[in-house]
Protein backbone atom coordinates (compact mmCIF):
# COMPACT_ATOMS: atom_id res chain seq x y z
CA UNK A 1 0.00 0.00 0.00
CA UNK A 2 1.22 3.49 -0.86
CA UNK A 3 0.26 6.60 1.07
CA UNK A 4 -0.87 9.61 -0.95
CA UNK A 5 1.10 12.70 0.04
CA UNK A 6 1.24 16.36 -0.81
CA UNK A 7 4.11 18.74 -0.22
CA UNK A 8 3.25 22.33 0.67
CA UNK A 9 6.28 24.61 0.68
CA UNK A 10 7.15 27.92 -0.93
CA UNK A 11 10.77 26.84 -1.50
CA UNK A 12 11.23 24.72 -4.67
CA UNK A 13 14.47 23.20 -3.32
CA UNK A 14 12.71 22.06 -0.15
CA UNK A 15 9.97 20.42 -2.24
CA UNK A 16 12.59 18.52 -4.25
CA UNK A 17 14.44 17.33 -1.13
CA UNK A 18 11.25 16.10 0.54
CA UNK A 19 10.01 14.48 -2.67
CA UNK A 20 13.35 12.69 -3.19
CA UNK A 21 13.40 11.31 0.36
CA UNK A 22 9.71 10.35 0.42
CA UNK A 23 9.67 8.57 -2.94
CA UNK A 24 12.91 6.72 -2.20
CA UNK A 25 11.15 4.89 0.63
CA UNK A 26 8.72 3.32 -1.82
CA UNK A 27 5.63 3.73 0.36
CA UNK A 28 4.71 7.31 -0.54
CA UNK A 29 3.06 8.58 -3.70
CA UNK A 30 3.30 12.33 -4.22
CA UNK A 31 -0.11 13.43 -5.54
CA UNK A 32 0.60 17.15 -5.39
CA UNK A 33 3.20 19.84 -4.85
CA UNK A 34 2.14 23.37 -3.97
CA UNK A 35 3.69 26.62 -2.88
CA UNK A 36 0.82 27.92 -0.73
CA UNK A 37 -2.19 26.93 1.34
CA UNK A 38 -4.76 27.84 -1.33
CA UNK A 39 -3.26 25.37 -3.81
CA UNK A 40 -3.02 22.76 -1.05
CA UNK A 41 -6.69 23.17 -0.17
CA UNK A 42 -7.65 22.58 -3.81
CA UNK A 43 -5.65 19.35 -3.89
CA UNK A 44 -7.00 18.12 -0.55
CA UNK A 45 -10.53 18.84 -1.77
CA UNK A 46 -10.10 16.77 -4.93
CA UNK A 47 -7.62 14.00 -3.99
CA UNK A 48 -7.38 11.45 -1.21
CA UNK A 49 -4.43 12.68 0.85
CA UNK A 50 -3.05 10.57 3.69
CA UNK A 51 -0.06 12.73 4.61
CA UNK A 52 0.88 16.37 4.12
CA UNK A 53 4.41 17.75 4.42
CA UNK A 54 3.61 21.32 5.47
CA UNK A 55 5.91 24.32 5.72
CA UNK A 56 4.97 26.88 8.36
CA UNK A 57 6.32 30.17 7.00
CA UNK A 58 4.62 30.73 3.64
CA UNK A 59 3.20 33.81 1.93
CA UNK A 60 -0.43 34.56 2.71
CA UNK A 61 -1.48 31.89 5.19
CA UNK A 62 0.93 30.30 7.66
CA UNK A 63 0.98 26.51 7.57
CA UNK A 64 -0.26 26.23 11.14
CA UNK A 65 -3.21 28.55 10.42
CA UNK A 66 -4.02 26.50 7.33
CA UNK A 67 -3.92 23.29 9.36
CA UNK A 68 -6.27 24.80 11.98
CA UNK A 69 -8.75 25.67 9.22
CA UNK A 70 -9.11 22.09 7.98
CA UNK A 71 -12.12 20.15 9.25
CA UNK A 72 -10.66 16.70 8.61
CA UNK A 73 -6.93 17.16 7.92
CA UNK A 74 -4.63 14.39 6.75
CA UNK A 75 -1.70 13.39 8.95
CA UNK A 76 0.85 16.22 8.93
CA UNK A 77 4.61 16.49 9.12
CA UNK A 78 5.63 20.11 9.67
CA UNK A 79 8.76 21.23 7.81
CA UNK A 80 10.30 24.51 8.91
CA UNK A 81 13.50 26.35 9.67
CA UNK A 82 12.04 27.67 12.94
CA UNK A 83 12.28 25.66 16.15
CA UNK A 84 9.85 28.01 17.89
CA UNK A 85 6.81 26.35 16.32
CA UNK A 86 7.46 22.83 17.59
CA UNK A 87 5.18 23.14 20.62
CA UNK A 88 2.33 24.62 18.55
CA UNK A 89 2.78 21.85 16.01
CA UNK A 90 2.35 19.15 18.58
CA UNK A 91 -0.70 20.92 19.99
CA UNK A 92 -2.12 20.51 16.47
CA UNK A 93 -1.45 16.76 16.68
CA UNK A 94 1.18 16.63 13.94
CA UNK A 95 2.96 13.35 13.26
CA UNK A 96 6.44 14.84 13.15
CA UNK A 97 8.40 18.08 12.98
CA UNK A 98 11.33 18.27 10.54
CA UNK A 99 13.78 21.12 10.96
CA UNK A 100 15.22 22.62 7.77
CA UNK A 101 17.57 22.22 6.16
CA UNK A 102 16.47 18.61 5.84
CA UNK A 103 19.60 16.47 5.35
Amino acid sequence: MKYNCIIVDDEPLAIEVIKTHATSLGIFKIVGECSNAIEAFQIISSEKVDLMFLDIQMPGIKGTDFLKSLVDPPKVILTTAYRDYAYEGYELNVVDYLLKPIP
